[in-house]
């Protein structure tokens, strides 16, 4: 008998001590999740006085590979958000906000903390442990979600148990509800974007008696994107002759995002405090004349937290929930 897909499930927790498995897990809705492993073969090619260049393989180092994309929930973005940056912090009752900074600890080799991965498949549980960030990317276009994709490396999965899962019941958000700000003016005509958070991370092998990753190493934030915007003659920000010869205006500008969930009102915010936005373009492929501009987020102290050991940080992501604990 064949396994049906839509009866997979993803389950995603902090790891309280690297490598062992999360006791927090939040099971989060999830699209295309994906586990490669990728492993190294050593393989025997040499001479044996025959035409031959394969004697046999034996297994070298692995680590493995997650992917999957879904819709933003205000719920649970908070796992990702935590994995990519490194600190949270949580405030309120009732509704309670969590501000997730860049963390910067040079004892700690300034590390996020690591995920555990339960990945369903409609037939058997697998876990991967030790699971870090290298991608966390957030698009959105005003006609749909609000939406990411992610990749995390982690050591090899193993099979376990079949977990009981429990759904909350947020809703994700509609990219509609979006407010948004540059340079502290609103504007209402921006038609799509997407925010890319990348951490390099990388397995780190060492000879221990083991072939799984000494370590999974992350290393420092990059943050980048791009976004589209209707063109408007009047529009103070887009292509305003200002003093850089292309429209836009010279010099960092900090931008916020706030997309909030009509329902619920709960709310994710993207707050970029020193953003340089590069090659704009007017680009005429419908009806109306759009904007399209890539940008850079450049490490602030404004976007950098005190509890997260202070010093730089290209971004801030807080969400509004009624998540009382921390992730």
């Amino acid at each position: 008998m064949p396994f049906m897909t839509a009866n997979s499930f993803v389950g995603l927790g902090i790891e309280g001590t690297r490598g062992t498995a999360s006791s927090n897990v939040k099971f989060v809705p999830v699209t295309g999740p994906q586990i490669t492993p990728q492993q190294k073969w050593l393989r025997d090619d040499a001479f044996r006085s025959s035409p031959v260049d394969n004697y046999g393989e034996i297994l070298g180092v692995r680590h493995d590979e997650y992917d999957f994309k879904g819709y933003v929930f205000a719920d649970t973005f908070g796992v990702l958000a935590k994995g990519a940056l490194g600190y949270e912090a949580i405030s309120g009752s009732g509704t309670y906000t969590h501000t997730f900074g860049l963390y910067n600890s040079p004892a700690n080799a300034s590390q996020p903390p690591s995920i555990s991965i339960q990945d369903f498949d409609g037939s058997q549980t697998f876990q991967l442990l030790a699971g870090q960030v290298g991608d966390l990317n957030v698009k959105f276009t005003a006609e749909g979600a609000l939406e990411y994709d992610s990749k995390l490396m982690a050591n090899p999965f193993t099979k376990i148990a079949n977990p009981t899962t429990s759904f909350s019941t947020e809703v994700f958000i509609p990219a509609w509800d979006l407010t948004m700000t540059i340079g502290g003016t609103s504007t209402a005509v921006t038609a799509e974007g997407e925010i890319n958070i990348k951490r390099n991370t990388a397995p780190i092998f060492t000879a221990q008696g083991v072939n799984s990753p000494y370590r999974l190493f992350a290393g420092p934030a990059n943050v980048s994107g791009k976004f589209t915007f209707v063109l408007e003659a009047s529009d103070p920000i887009l292509y305003n002759g200002s003093s850089n010869g292309y429209g836009l205006t010279a010099g960092t500008q900090a931008v916020v995002l706030t997309f909030t969930d009509p329902a619920s009102t709960h709310t994710v915010k993207f707050q970029m405090s020193s953003v340089q936005f590069e090659m704009p373009k007017r680009t005429r492929g419908k009806a109306y004349v759009e904007v399209e501009t890539e940008f850079q987020a450049v490490a602030n102290t404004t976007d950098a937290i005190s509890g997260a050991g202070a010093g730089y940080s290209p971004i801030q992501i807080v969400t509004t929930n009624s998540v009382s604990a921390v992730y």
